[in-house]
Order: structure tokens, then C-alpha cells, then sequence
């Protein structure tokens, strides 16, 4: 096991969750701090962090990721990489991360901005695959961010604040947190978190369907099209191939009209048995997002 620590609030009550439930029991596991070296003061907050884990009991080390860009993708792609690295040199399986239902209300409404479809108002799943053999979990997604810190505040636990988190210009999820979800709460009485917490678990029960659904064995060209399109995409994506409307359309009518479709230069889709083929490694896009269950 492996615990993404940063020092913040969240990670550190992970922190402290993780050597409560693992007292007495067989387990061990290891917090690894990501240092971005994004600010001057960023290395000591790296060994603080560090230093608070190894207090409880947790075995730290300082991880260096630096990105290519200075923007949420690039530093989100250096961390995740770094971490990757760290686990498979260690031997480490699963990784836990802190992210909490505030989290998870900030990715839902960032990706309804974004013009998401179902699977993106999902939000963030609860487990998932970092690479093949390597798996990410979430414990702390059913907590809110307010109890987090009461939590830590009543057991007098310190944590470290990044200043970027407040800073408008650093992040969208940061103009989001500050500005967008206050205004909602302004246009409507009641919480806009809760809001889409609601919403983000029908899609979760909808994706659960859809997969009981596709489970049964029925072949391509009998689902409705909505479906198809959805297996064709997840097929783009297993692939690393860009995903639109448009190109799922034109696939979709190809299989229909030949049980192939050229992807690119070298790739071909084709209907295996009548039914679209399990291919390579799924990304991020849903509850949980293992490999669909076929029908024997």
C-alpha cells in the first residue's frame, strides 16, 4: 500500500484514518510526498509532510515530479507518473488518495463546464486503474471537506495550507471552490455540493446498468444506437484514440454497414463474434472502470 500525503487537511486525516485502521492488523504502508518544486517554500513542506506521516507510525519518502507546464494537466500527469514509478520500484499495488465529496462536486460541475457526457458526471471513481497493476483508491470520497477539518481540529492535528489553493489564477477547481459554487449557493437555497453529489450517483447507477445491460450478451448491431456508440468509444479509449460525437457517428455507421471501420492508418475496429472486442487498458471515466463483464 501506498498513501498520497501532501500535508493538507485531506491527506492528513488519510494519514492518521490509515494507522488507525491498520493497528493491530498486519498491514503496512508507505506515504509518498509529491514535491512539485512549484514554490520556494515547497521541499520543506515536502519533509514536513513527510516527517508527520513517519510520527504516526508510516514509513515517508519525498518524491521530486517536475512538470512540463505549470498547469493543472501537466502537474497532475508529473505526479501521477512519479508516483507510478515509486510503487513499482517498492512493490506497492494500491495507491489511496485523499479526495473527498467536495472533491468529487468540484469534478462533476467542472465537467458539466466542459460539455461532459453521463459517464463524466459520474465523477471521480472510487477505485480505478493508475496503470496496469497498479490501483488507485479513494476512501474518503462519502466525507465532506468541513469534517475533515473538524475532525482535525478536535483532535488538535495540524496540517499545512497551500497558499496556491486560495489563489484564483492557479487552478479552475480553485474558481470553482471560491467563487462558482458560493454564487450557486446564492441562486438557490440549500447546498449545490449536495446537489451534485445527487446527480453524480444516478450516473453512477445508470453506468451500473448500462453495464448489466451489455452483460447480457445481446450482439452489437441489436443495441440501441446510444449503446453502441458507448461500446465504440470505450474501444477508442482502451485504444488511446481521440474520442468525439462526430467520430463515434462515423465508426458506428461503418461497423453497421460492413462490421468494420478503418480508426487510422494501421487500426482497424472490427465485430468479433458480433460483439466489439476488449482492448488494452481503460481510462478514467466513470464509478469503476474495470473491464466490462462478457457474456460466457
Amino acid at each position: 500500500m501506498a498513501l498520497g500525503c501532501s500535508g493538507g487537511a485531506d491527506s492528513t486525516f488519510l494519514a492518521h484514518a490509515w494507522a488507525a485502521f491498520a493497528h493491530g492488523r498486519d498491514l503496512t504502508a508507505r506515504a509518498l510526498v509529491v514535491d512539485h518544486q512549484q514554490r520556494p517554500e515547497s521541499a520543506g513542506d515536502a519533509e514536513r509532510a513527510a516527517a508527520a506521516a513517519e510520527l504516526l507510525g508510516i514509513e515517508a519518502a519525498v518524491l521530486v515530479a517536475l512538470p512540463e507546464g505549470g498547469d493543472e494537466n501537466s502537474l497532475r500527469q508529473a505526479r501521477y507518473s512519479t508516483l507510478e514509478q515509486a510503487m513499482r520500484e517498492a512493490g506497492e499495488t494500491v495507491l489511496l488518495l485523499g479526495h473527498h465529496a467536495d472533491d468529487q462536486a468540484e469534478t462533476v460541475l467542472l465537467r458539466i463546464l466542459r460539455g461532459t457526457g453521463l459517464r463524466g458526471l459520474a465523477g471521480m471513481a472510487s477505485r480505478r486503474l493508475l496503470a496496469p497493476g497498479l490501483e488507485i483508491r479513494r476512501p474518503l470520497l462519502g466525507l465532506r471537506a468541513a469534517g475533515i477539518r473538524d475532525w482535525l481540529r478536535a483532535e488538535a492535528v495540524d496540517w499545512l495550507e497551500d497558499p496556491s489553493n486560495h489563489q484564483r489564477a492557479a487552478a479552475a477547481r480553485n474558481r470553482l471552490r471560491l467563487d462558482a459554487l458560493p454564487a450557486l449557493a446564492s441562486v438557490q437555497a440549500g447546498d449545490p455540493v449536495r446537489g451534485l453529489l445527487h446527480l453524480a450517483a444516478e450516473a453512477r447507477d445508470w453506468e451500473a446498468a448500462r453495464a448489466d445491460l451489455l452483460a447480457e450478451g445481446r450482439a452489437w448491431t441489436e443495441l440501441p444506437s446510444y449503446l453502441r456508440r458507448q461500446e465504440i468509444q470505450d474501444w477508442l479509449q482502451q485504444s488511446g484514440e481521440k474520442v468525439s460525437p462526430a467520430r463515434t457517428r462515423d465508426l458506428e455507421r461503418a461497423l453497421l454497414a460492413r462490421g468494420r471501420a478503418g480508426v487510422r492508418s494501421g487500426l482497424e475496429l472490427r465485430l468479433e463474434a458480433g460483439r466489439i472486442p476488449e482492448r488494452g487498458l481503460g481510462e478514467e471515466s466513470g464509478p469503476d472502470p474495470w473491464p466490462r463483464r462478457r457474456s460466457k
